[in-house]
């Protein structure tokens, strides 16, 4: 499901082994997104408020990216702050 504007490219995934008595960790690998996400976003306003331009935008590139998927049949189950990522390029991503 990586081929939509708003989809995070996935490249891969693997397990990393923990040490015994502790769980191992699955690792993602993604689409770098370097500008980090929406809670970061926030939080770098300082208390400052976002424009409702900036925020219309975000809120339609995540329902555009929501659109996709279910279209596909995908439920995210967790769309959050910490998961709608901002590329360099103001681009946002599921």
């Amino acid at each position: 499901y990586s081929n939509h504007r708003n989809i995070a490219t996935y490249y891969g995934a693997f397990i990393k082994k923990s040490p015994p008595g502790k769980d191992d960790q699955l690792w993602l690998v993604m689409e770098y997104c370097g500008a980090g996400s929406v809670t970061d976003l926030v939080k770098s306003t300082k208390g400052q408020s976002l424009k409702e331009e900036w925020i219309a935008y975000i809120s339609r590139e995540i329902l555009r990216g929501l659109s996709y998927l279910h279209s596909n049949k995908v439920i995210h189950r967790d769309i959050k702050g910490q998961n709608v990522l901002l590329t360099d390029n103001a681009e946002v991503k599921l």
